[in-house]
């Protein structure tokens, strides 16, 4: 049950019931009863909802027993109901198998935000930015400023991405939960002011801001030169070509930190076995092997002719 239908059922249980109207009396006593029972405005401020709440004239046991015939324990207090929906909404989200963030229940993420750190959800989610909020002000007012979260990622490359937007001088207020391809995620990401270099490791695929590269494993003889994106989850990924990333293992590379190599151009080798071999290029033998190539280059090209 959710929130708003317990909210109606405990209003129902003070809601008095609407009889034949008998003729209205002009005696005293009519006026008397009607002064004990004035209207009372209550306002829920975290909600802004008002309602008007007119004092019953049950009988006694006949507010229990109308609980009783909705299923509402009276003993029950709005806490315990409320701690009972949470459990129920952690426990479908421990059910949920990363085959499609749409599959995951919103409604539950905006009455118990803490659900978001819930690990089926955050180990989907690649380590530069999970639990990140990016903030960037709303295109549509220069007062209001918007900030995003990346909060799933699934199998089949769709993410969940929260939006929150609010005012710069006051709480956020208003929250959106939407399921896009990741793609389209990574750049809302962008825009809000992650890296245009952001590296992500999604599945079978590494993400180089929102350029999709195929993951390939290394092989025993082979010999890779390119830099060096992302060391995370005991591997190293080296972009090898626009649309082919090589991922070593790490513990099996030949230095001790692989990670200082972080955006620097290296031949990685697989000389001996699976050691990978790894070596800077600095950037004068990396001019000289292009001055090299291109001179190959025109001297076949003099050959063919």
């Amino acid at each position: 049950m959710k929130i708003s239908d317990w909210k109606s059922k405990v209003q129902a249980l003070f809601r008095p019931a609407q009889p034949d109207r008998a003729p209205v009396s002009n005696g005293p006593r009519a006026l008397s009863a009607d002064g004990e029972r004035k209207p009372v405005e209550i306002s829920i401020i975290s909600t802004g909802e008002r309602f008007v709440h007119v004092p019953s004239s049950s009988q006694p046991g006949e507010v229990s027993r109308a609980a009783e015939q909705m299923g509402i324990e009276p003993a029950d207090s709005y806490e315990q109901h409320i701690a009972a929906l949470e459990r129920e909404a952690l426990a479908k989200l421990r059910l949920w198998d990363g085959k499609s963030v749409s599959d995951i229940d919103t409604s539950a993420l905006y009455d118990f935000p803490n659900l978001e750190d819930h690990p089926a959800m955050r180990l989907t989610v690649p380590a530069p930015v999970v639990r990140k909020e990016f903030l960037n002000s709303s295109p549509l007012n220069e007062n209001d400023i918007e900030r995003v979260t990346l909060l799933a990622v699934d199998k089949q490359g769709h993410a969940l991405l929260k939006t929150q937007l609010g005012h710069q001088v006051s709480d956020f207020e208003q929250t959106n939960h939407d399921v896009m391809p990741i793609a389209e995620a990574l750049e809302r990401l962008q825009q809000h002011g992650a890296s245009k270099d952001l590296t992500l490791v999604i599945g079978e695929t590494l993400w180089r801001g929102t350029m999709p590269a195929e993951l390939k494993p290394a092989e025993v003889g082979a010999t890779y030169r390119g830099a060096i994106l992302a060391v995370e989850g005991g591997k190293v990924y080296q972009l090898v070509s626009n649309s082919t990333a090589i991922a070593h293992d790490a513990g099996r590379m030949s230095v001790p930190d692989p990670l200082r190599f972080v955006g620097k151009e290296v031949d990685i080798s697989y000389p001996c076995g699976k050691v990978g071999l790894l070596r800077e290029l600095d950037h004068l033998a990396l001019e000289a092997n292009s001055l090299q190539k291109r001179g190959a280059e025109k001297t076949s090209a003099a050959l063919e002719r």
